[in-house]
Formats: C-alpha cells, sequence, structure tokens
C-alpha cells in the first residue's frame, strides 16, 4: 500500500482533501508534546496541559515527524499493509494535524510565543497562588547557603532561579525548554541576576551543566500531582545534576486520596448515568443501554477547580504514598488505602491532593482544611464506576498506582 492510497484515504473525509494535507507539504511534531502508553490498544499524546488519545501507530508517525519532513516521504518510510491500516494511518496524521502536534516547520518556530507552558495566562494563575510562589521562595531562602550552586528545573517566568540567585547562591542553572526561556531571560536581567544565572534551554533529562549543584528546586507539582513526571525528574537530577547530598525542593511528597460525592449535573457531563440513559430513551425512543459501559478508563481523571471540590461533601483525606526525595526512591507507586464513610454518598467519586515538604516547618498543600479556592491546582477526579452509591459506615479500598507519568485510581472491596 503506497503513500498515494493512504493520502487518498486523507481525502475521502467528508468528500474533499483536508486543505492543510498535500504529498509535498513539511511537517513537523510540535516541541513539548508527550506521549504515554495506554493500558488499551491507545496511547496518551499530551500537549500544552491537553491529552488526546490517538492509535498506536502514532508512536511511528510522531518519530518520523521528529524532523521536518513531507507527507509522501513519511509515508513512504512507514510500513502499510492493507486499506484498513491506511485508513487507521490516515487518520491519525490528519488528527494529529488537526490538533497543533503535527505542525508546519514555520509554525513550530512561532509556536514558542503562545502555546502551552508559554502562554501567559498558566503564569498568571501560578503567580496569583501567593501560598505556592511565597512558600517556593521560603524555601530557597531557608535552604540556600553562600557558594551554592542552584539548579532550577522548569523555570518558568524564571522567578524561583531570580530567588536562588537572591538568596545568594553562587551560580544558578535554570532549566527550561518551552519558549517561556526567552522571558526567563530577560527577568534575569530586569532583577540584576543574569552575571549568576545561566539559561539551559533543554529538558532537564538530555540537560548537562558544567558542575553539579548543591541545591534543586522544582515546581514540577501537576493536577494529578506526579503527572509531570516529578518523580522521574529528581531521581534523574539526583543521578546526574546534583552533588552528594545535595538540598532538593521539595524534600518530600505525599499524596492523599479524598472521596467526594460528585455533584449529578458534574458527573452526567462526563458518565452515562442510568438517569441520562432513561432520558435519551424517553427522548427518543431507543434502547440507549449499549452506551452504559462507554466511559473514561481508570487511568483519565476529570480536572474540577478547586473552588468546586471544596463545596462538596468530603470524606477526611486518606493517605496513599510518600516519597523522601532525599533518600533512594523507586519512581512507580503501587499502594492502597481505606475509607469507612461517614454518610451516604450518591456518586462516589476519588480526588487526589498532595502535601509537599518545601524546607523544615514549611508545607505546601492542597488538601482541604490546608488550602482555599485561590490555589492554582485543579483537582484529578477519578470517578468510582462499580461504586457510584456507598451507604454511611461501608469501608472500601483505594487502590492507586503511578508509573511513568500515568496514574491510575480504583474504589475496590476491602
Amino acid at each position: 500500500m503506497g503513500d498515494s492510497a493512504i493520502l487518498a484515504a486523507m481525502s475521502e473525509s467528508d468528500g474533499e482533501a483536508p486543505t492543510q494535507v498535500g504529498s509535498d507539504m513539511l511537517l513537523v511534531r510540535a516541541q513539548d508534546v508527550l506521549v504515554r502508553l495506554s493500558n488499551e490498544d491507545e496511547v496518551i499524546v499530551e500537549i500544552g496541559g491537553e491529552r488526546h488519545l490517538a492509535p498506536r501507530v502514532a508512536l511511528a508517525v510522531l518519530d518520523a515527524f521528529a524532523v521536518p519532513r513531507s507527507l509522501k516521504e513519511v509515508l513512504e518510510s512507514l510500513p502499510s499493509s492493507g486499506t484498513e491500516h491506511a485508513a487507521e494511518l490516515a487518520t491519525c496524521i490528519d488528527d494529529l494535524i488537526d490538533r497543533g502536534i503535527l505542525v508546519a516547520p514555520a509554525d513550530r518556530l512561532g509556536e514558542d510565543a503562545t502555546y502551552g507552558w508559554v502562554r501567559p495566562h498558566v503564569h498568571i494563575q501560578m503567580l496569583d497562588d501567593e501560598a505556592r510562589t511565597t512558600g517556593f521562595c521560603d524555601a530557597l531562602r531557608a535552604t540556600v547557603r553562600p557558594g551554592d550552586v542552584v539548579v532550577d528545573i522548569g523555570t518558568g517566568t524564571g522567578i524561583l532561579a531570580t530567588c536562588a540567585a537572591k538568596a545568594g547562591a553562587r551560580h544558578v542553572f535554570a532549566v527550561e525548554s518551552s519558549g517561556i526561556a526567552e522571558v526567563a531571560a530577560r527577568m534575569f536581567e530586569a532583577n540584576g541576576v543574569a552575571d549568576r544565572v545561566t539559561l539551559v534551554r533543554r529538558r532537564s533529562t538530555s540537560a548537562t551543566l558544567p558542575e553539579l549543584a548543591s541545591v534543586l528546586v522544582t515546581e514540577t507539582i501537576g493536577n494529578d500531582p506526579l503527572d509531570e513526571q516529578l518523580l522521574e525528574i529528581v531521581a534523574d537530577a539526583k543521578e546526574r545534576l546534583l552533588a552528594p547530598g545535595a538540598r532538593i525542593i521539595p524534600a518530600a511528597i505525599q499524596i492523599y486520596a479524598i472521596a467526594v460525592d460528585i455533584p449529578r449535573v458534574l458527573l452526567e457531563r462526563h458518565v452515562f448515568t442510568k438517569r441520562k440513559l432513561d432520558a435519551y430513551g424517553a427522548s427518543y425512543a431507543m434502547d440507549f443501554s449499549a452506551l452504559a459501559e462507554h466511559r473514561l478508563s481508570s487511568t483519565e481523571p476529570i480536572m474540577v477547580e478547586s473552588k468546586d471540590v471544596l463545596s462538596w461533601p468530603l470524606e477526611p483525606a486518606a493517605l496513599l504514598a510518600e516519597v523522601d526525595f532525599m533518600q533512594p526512591f523507586e519512581t512507580w507507586l503501587a499502594m492502597r488505602a481505606q475509607v469507612t464513610f461517614s454518610r451516604n454518598v450518591e456518586h462516589l467519586g476519588v480526588v487526589l491532593g498532595f502535601r509537599a515538604k518545601l524546607a523544615e516547618n514549611l508545607v505546601l498543600s492542597t488538601l482541604p482544611g490546608d488550602t482555599d479556592e485561590r490555589n492554582h491546582w485543579a483537582y484529578a477526579l477519578f470517578p468510582a464506576y462499580e461504586y457510584l452509591a456507598v451507604s454511611k459506615g461501608e469501608t472500601l479500598a483505594i487502590e492507586y498506582t503511578y508509573d511513568r507519568g500515568t496514574t491510575m485510581v480504583r474504589v475496590v472491596p476491602v
């Protein structure tokens, strides 16, 4: 099956070829694309904080477009067997283009200015979160000593690298792979620390430093606390970028599960409930029971704003996992906790929160009671599909696993 057949398949959508596709068109993988394997025959492609499901053939496609290449050249290099495979490949490429994951080389050069981590609103949200930003700056002031070399992984606007320099660091390496690095460079100049801060424009896992650092600071904690690969980032830095005995901010992180009663109006935006299916049946005179099992997997949370979750009925937070970064640790986790319910629950879900030890007597937390709606983190919500209704006094177990950027949460019998 040649490239002409695949291009033909790409042209069959709605009877006309997508205007952006031509055999001689140059395409390249967008910057800051993260790919994760799913438990099913799919991969999760993440860009700019948004996740998209794609068939496994997307792995080969994204690898082929690591550098600018024509569509024809890539199609000739990719194995294809039969019309069905050609159609899957065509649909995959078309979808990756539509989602901005495959772009024209000129667009990639310009995307740094506006896309993903570069967008101003992302950093406005983080800077508006004074508990977060002040907490990390206070931790740097308490940790950095004269003569220290600091590495700031994911420097963003450069605020933490600037703070480290002002706290007395001899030198700071500010690591940032996205286009926000240009903003950070101006931040260092404006604050008079450019002579002591070196911008390293790479991902930390592929970066090298001219000397080992004595302090690491990284605020790579996600809404799903570990999904920005905090464990892998710290483990790699300890192995390659840090001197023995280096101090780390955060020094430790705890992951908690909080059982919640999901409001029906929110649940039914994401889940085919029986009530919803019965209503569809009445409206359209059809049997919609086949949709009952069509739902998100246990690795795909719904992101919900803090201000919403904090208003729901909540059970006390249950500790799932604790990682001490100052000690040897694994980059995968498999834990469970039990919850005995203090009330009846109509629509059970589990949200994840964290407590991060930034320095001695300095903790940053998203747990209810520790935080308020002004924090910029959202909560990762996992509906408990098998146990949506729970009775007061019932005890269930919450299973939690984490591996390579992917979290799974399930509710199971004790």
